[in-house]
Formats: structure tokens, C-alpha cells, sequence
């Protein structure tokens, strides 16, 4: 049985940059090294690359408040479940617990996409239209950034890497080169 969730852009947004080539490895590089929840970053490009701005620190500390504990609870707790499953888990046999490992894995992603109606339910902005794509690209990565600091997480050179991978296909206006170059520039202010 699968639930019914209403449509949204920032799910359709989500879909459509994880889906694209490299951007999955980079969001696993970035979610186990720095101990970030993906689908905040996916909130801080989707706002800025849709002309939502920059996010306030209030803000950011709200998305927070509304989803750590789902996220920590639920989330990690299938996603661990899942990988302990996978190749099999002696005594179960293996044709029926990959089975299972199959249907948590779209659980688990149910679990995120409520994750992401949470957190745009609760920093709601509208879109400023005249943007240009640089700029957008610019107020993405400033979110991120800024959802890093929240954190206290250290970018290293690879994070930043991983992010320029992230951000290319949420602001495709924007060059590659030019898109890292924003990326480095926004996290060394």
C-alpha cells in the first residue's frame, strides 16, 4: 500500500536533481561525512533556485526544530535497518529478506518525502521573480552554507566539490566552472 501525498515542486525539484548523474554519490559523500540530513540541503537549493532567497538563521534553526527528531528517529532508523539488510541477514532466507529490504527502501523514501512537506510547511517563501541564474545559484549555496554552520559541520575541498555536484543540476543555467567558483566563493565568505 502506498500513500497518497499531495504534489509539491520542492518533491518534483528533489527528484529531478537526485536522479541526475553524480548528484546521488555526492549527497551520500556529504550526508556520512558531515552528519547532514540531504533533504535539508535539497530545501536550502530548492529556495534559493527558485528565488526564494537566502535563508535567516531563524529560519534554518526552525527547519531543524521540525524535523531532527523525524529524521534521526525515522529516516536513519529504516535507512540503517535497510543496510544491515542488504545481502541477507542468516537465519531469514536470503529471497525473502531482500524482499523486505526492498519494501522498507520505499518506506524509507515515504518517510522522506513527509520529511520534505514538513520542512515547506514551515519556512514558506515566495518567489522573487528577475533573478538571475548566478544570483539563484549564489543564494542556494549561501543556504546550504548556512545550514552547515547550523550544524557545525567543516567542509573540506570534497564537500565543496560534492556541493558544485548538487547545485549544477538545481541552477542548470549556470556553467559548471561558474558553479564552482560561486561554491567557493560562498563558502569562503
Amino acid at each position: 500500500m502506498s500513500v497518497e501525498f499531495p504534489d509539491h515542486p520542492f518533491w518534483d525539484f528533489s527528484l529531478a536533481v537526485y536522479m541526475t548523474d553524480g548528484v546521488a554519490p555526492a549527497c551520500i559523500e556529504i550526508q556520512d561525512r558531515l552528519n547532514v540530513d540531504v533533504n535539508v540541503i535539497m530545501f536550502c537549493l530548492w529556495t534559493g533556485a527558485t528565488g526564494r532567497g537566502v535563508m535567516t538563521a531563524a529560519e534554518i534553526a526552525a527547519l531543524r526544530r521540525a524535523v531532527d527528531t523525524w529524521h534521526e528517529t525515522v529516516v536513519k532508523g529504516l535507512r540503517a535497518i535497510r543496510q544491515r539488510m542488504k545481502g541477507g541477514m542468516p537465519p531469514a532466507p536470503l529471497e525473502f529478506s531482500d524482499k523486505l529490504r526492498r519494501r522498507i527502501a520505499k518506506i524509507e523514501v515515504d518517510c522522506e518525502h513527509l520529511e520534505q512537506l514538513m520542512l515547506v510547511a514551515t519556512v514558506e517563501r515566495p518567489p522573487v521573480a528577475g533573478k538571475d541564474g548566478e544570483t539563484l545559484a549564489r543564494e542556494a549555496a549561501a543556504n546550504v552554507v548556512a545550514y552547515w554552520k547550523a550544524l557545525g559541520a567543516r567542509p573540506e575541498p570534497r564537500d565543496l566539490k560534492a556541493l558544485a555536484t548538487i547545485l549544477a543540476p538545481a541552477c542548470k543555467s549556470v556553467p559548471p566552472a561558474r558553479i564552482e567558483a560561486i561554491t567557493a566563493a560562498v563558502t569562503a565568505a
